[in-house]
């Protein structure tokens, strides 16, 4: 749902962050940053999977996972490029 939202509103995102809610209400929370803004869904669930591996196997239950989008780039083919400055 989070990778739909962002494809249908034109929003890239460079941050992925992988939250666990346990059934004890402690919490982990796991980010992994990419130079560039996610280009595909299954660049996304590589990633997902790659913060889950550390949390699993677990020995309590689990009782929310959370996915979120974060630095956030929203291109758009009418929005001009932003120039740089160079301040030689």
């Amino acid at each position: 749902m989070v990778w739909s939202y962002s494809v249908a509103n034109a929003i890239g995102a460079k941050t992925v962050t992988l939250k666990v809610k346990y059934a004890d209400f402690n919490q982990t929370t796991r980010t992994k940053t990419l130079g560039a803004p996610l280009a595909e869904a299954r660049e996304l669930v590589r990633l997902v999977d790659v913060l889950l591996d550390p949390v699993f196997p677990t020995g309590k239950g689990i009782r929310l996972l959370g996915v979120i989008l974060s630095s956030l780039d929203r291109s758009s083919e009418t929005t001009p490029p932003q120039l740089l400055l160079s301040l030689d």
